[in-house]
């Protein structure tokens, strides 16, 4: 009896082709490579889910939930955002269909690397279950009324299960040539355009040590005048891009590092991986806790240390609850001409506006004519704030404005050709230089010089 025996036990089985149409190297890798289209659409749609979420700051960007909204039947929010939809859209999307495509995609890929041919045969079944999801989505956004608000997601979708299906269909045939050798530089592209992408491994730092720090960069995305970015350009940040690029590269290494074989290769790249977690740990530890002091200090302290280009701010009176400090209230004066005037809660802004006359500098002095020590000319009452303005050249005090400090709203005006002006029954006690000067036996009062006559009034109506 004979025996037939192949040179190359790994070879690829014999494939039947018509006569005459011998297959080309070009025609078998085009299968292969039509496999990055599947992986790409579902790994990029949950990696930009996944950056928006965890780096709110990039919520400025244009167009942002109109592309969101586009791609949200890829994404799934319990993969990106733990759970929370980013847009309208995602509330009434479950997100199944998007984690079948995600894992569907990585089996298609997977499969197409084995060194069997049943295994690559196999790539049917994800491109069946892939094109089930597919059908089910588009159905599910047909009855309710979203196909046309996620047009581009549908269309990247179809794009999904064609190339797939090309690729599962050539992998049927036994079409796709011999499976690619890993190398040592294998995968480095990828991990090179991840550090090039410094959003991402940021995103992928706070998500494993700064969940907090995520957190207190969302609350900031509603100012308007100054410190959106106050969570984010902080020392903390670049510590957290390292955190991240080091789990990329551990990635990578345990991508090089499976499977495992008996070489003198494997055994650098096994220190290597325990290495690299080790050093993420060291360095992760330390930068949660920098992260956790900085979301203390954006919560309850002051910005006014941290504002550029202001005219000046006032920290009001923090009061305490049961022992518990509450945030720490700052008016801040900005602009041009210094009229804007706005407060903060923390790190937050409560309100902004712009008032007609400037507040700093201001020379303000009593109804006796002593000076007022400073550049702004300002008392609290409660969740009130007066506030001395001049719109003259020589700056000199001839406006007193009521602002609330929630949202600084201007409750009422006093207007003088001559302002002199004096805080009576401020909370926090006499204090000459600010113009405390007087305590006030029927309750805190505004005691102003205005045109040669006195006007005593209420300060948090503004009535006489």
């Amino acid at each position: 009896m004979s025996e037939i025996a192949y040179a190359n036990p790994r070879a690829a089985r014999p494939a039947l082709v018509p006569l005459g149409t011998p297959i080309t190297d070009a025609a078998a890798y085009r299968g292969r490579h039509a496999l990055w289209i599947p992986l790409g659409i579902s790994v990029g749609a949950h990696a930009l889910f996944f950056i928006q979420y965890w780096i709110p700051e990039t919520g400025a960007f244009p167009a942002r939930d109109w592309w969101l909204t586009q791609l949200s039947p890829l994404a799934s929010t319990a993969l990106t955002s733990r759970g929370q939809p980013q847009v309208p859209a995602q509330e009434t999307q479950a997100g199944i269909a998007a984690i079948v495509l995600l894992i569907a995609a990585f089996a298609l890929y997977w499969l197409s690397r084995t060194r069997v041919w049943w295994g690559r045969t196999a790539m049917v079944l994800p491109a069946a279950v892939g094109l089930l999801a597919v059908l089910g989505t588009i159905i599910t956004l047909l009855v309710a009324g979203q196909l046309s608000n996620c047009a581009v997601g549908v269309l990247l979708m179809l794009c999904w299960v064609l190339a797939a299906a090309f690729a599962a269909a050539q992998g049927l045939q036994d079409h796709l040539g011999p499976v690619p050798v890993k190398t040592g530089r294998s995968g480095l592209l990828l991990l090179v355009v991840y550090a090039i992408l410094g959003p991402a491994p940021t995103a992928v730092g706070r998500w494993l040590f700064a969940p907090e720090l995520r957190d207190a960069a969302a609350v900031l995305q509603g100012n308007t005048v100054a410190l959106r970015l106050a969570a984010l350009w902080t020392p903390t940040t670049w510590l957290l891009y390292l955190c991240g690029l080091l789990v990329g590269a551990t990635v990578w290494v345990a991508y090089q590092w499976w499977p495992p074989r008996l070489e003198q290769r494997f055994a650098g790249l096994s220190l290597a991986l325990v290495g690299l977690v080790i050093i993420t740990g060291a360095v992760g530890l330390p930068t949660a806790t920098m992260a956790a002091k900085r979301v203390t200090t954006l919560m309850y302290a002051s910005p006014s240390s941290e504002m550029h280009f202001s005219c000046g701010s006032w920290v009001l009176d923090r009061p305490e609850v049961l022992g518990q400090p509450e945030p720490a209230q700052t008016m801040v004066i900005s602009g041009f001409t210094c009229k804007t005037v706005t407060t903060f809660s923390g790190y937050r802004q409560l309100g902004t506006r712009t008032l007609p006359a400037s507040l700093s500098p201001v020379r303000a002095r009593t109804p006796d004519d002593r000076r007022i020590a400073g550049k702004i000319a300002v008392a609290q009452y409660g969740g009130m704030i007066v506030v001395a303005g001049s719109d003259r050249i020589d700056t000199t005090a001839n406006q007193l404005i009521g602002l609330n400090i929630e949202d600084a709203a201007e409750l009422w005006r006093l207007r003088c050709r001559t302002l002199g002006v004096r805080f009576a029954g401020v909370p926090t006690g006499d204090d000459v230089e600010r113009g405390y000067i007087t305590r006030s036996e029927t309750g805190p009062q505004v005691v102003a010089r205005c045109d040669g006559r006195t006007v005593r009034f209420d300060p948090l109506t503004g009535r006489p």
